[in-house]
């Protein structure tokens, strides 16, 4: 049984592609309400995968149930991690595998060390998919998924080949340098659209030089770390394939949430900051992102 604690369009189409294969799985919700909510409109999911649309039964329960949990997806926010893997602290077996979807840095590792005892993996998702309301999704963009271990010492968990077609999936045994290389594509595109509210594929114009000493920075702190690869292609590669969206931190703002600013280029300050490395582009960058936020009367941090 795989739980899944985060009901949004990842944490959907995980149990969704897991009930399509007839997998079993249970969401944890946030309480009761929407407990009863969900089971009011039939405890079901519509899922439509591009080529039809599915009714899937798909079990719910809260927090605060006593069921065992040994395998636990966690598709929050990163804000929310740690306080949804806490929530479920009391149920989670002494051996538990844990699964963080989350963007940026910072959250695995507070999730790791709050829970020594557990195996804790990191995903690394180019799916895309977005719901028209609360139980319906559209599965917009078949991507992959990178697993891999927050330690090195971490086996592949015995189930990862079991997993559906429909979940394309990838073992990496070093999964910090996918994860550090996502984050530095995050850093230059995501505050960006915060600050200019634009698309990705205005990005280039509109930050211009700003951007380009953006990337140095962010290449060095990439070689810092020991992540090989050629960030400004890879940049504006993503911003060529993805010139029409409208980035995740975007959208947040839009819609009045907190971002995850602190996770991805927050992150990537400190970092550069403690190995004594001078990023005065991105600390610009990051104090704009920051004043646009506190604008719009959302959380800076």
């Amino acid at each position: 049984m795989l739980y899944i604690v985060g009901a949004g369009s990842l944490g959907l189409l995980w149990a969704a592609r897991l009930r399509l294969a007839n997998r079993d799985c249970r969401l944890i919700l946030r309480n009761s309400s929407r407990l009863e909510q969900w089971n009011r409109n039939g405890g079901e999911l519509g899922f439509n995968d591009g080529a039809a649309v599915h009714r899937l039964p798909l079990a719910a329960e809260t927090a605060d149930a006593t069921t065992p949990i040994l395998r636990l997806v966690v598709a929050t926010k990163s804000y929310a991690a740690l306080p949804a893997v806490e929530s479920v602290r009391h149920r989670l077996q002494p051996d538990a595998e844990i699964f963080l979807l989350q963007n940026g840095l910072g959250s695995q590792q507070a999730i790791a060390d709050a829970f020594p005892a557990c195996r804790v993996y990191c995903i690394s998702v180019t799916d895309g998919a977005w719901r028209p309301s609360e139980q319906e999704l559209i599965w917009a963009g078949r991507g992959h998924n990178i697993i891999g271990p927050l330690h090195p010492d971490i086996p592949a968990p015995d189930w990862l080949s079991s997993l559906p077609a429909s979940i394309a999936t990838s073992w990496q045994p070093d999964i910090m340098p996918v994860l550090w290389r996502k984050l530095a594509v995050n850093c230059a595109i995501n505050p960006f659209t915060l600050i200019y509210d634009c698309r990705n594929g205005e990005v280039p114009e509109r930050a211009d030089g700003w951007l380009t000493e953006c990337l140095a920075e962010l290449q060095q702190l990439l070689t810092l770390q020991g992540v090989q690869g050629d960030l400004d292609q890879q940049v504006h590669s993503v911003i060529l394939a993805t010139a029409n969206n409208s980035s995740s931190t975007r959208q947040d703002l839009h819609a009045g949430r907190r971002t995850e600013l602190d996770y991805i280029l927050g992150y990537a300050c400190r970092a550069a900051h403690a190995a004594g490395l001078a990023t005065p582009a991105l600390d610009r960058l990051h104090r704009a992102a920051q004043d646009t936020l506190r604008t719009h009367r959302l959380p800076a941090d």
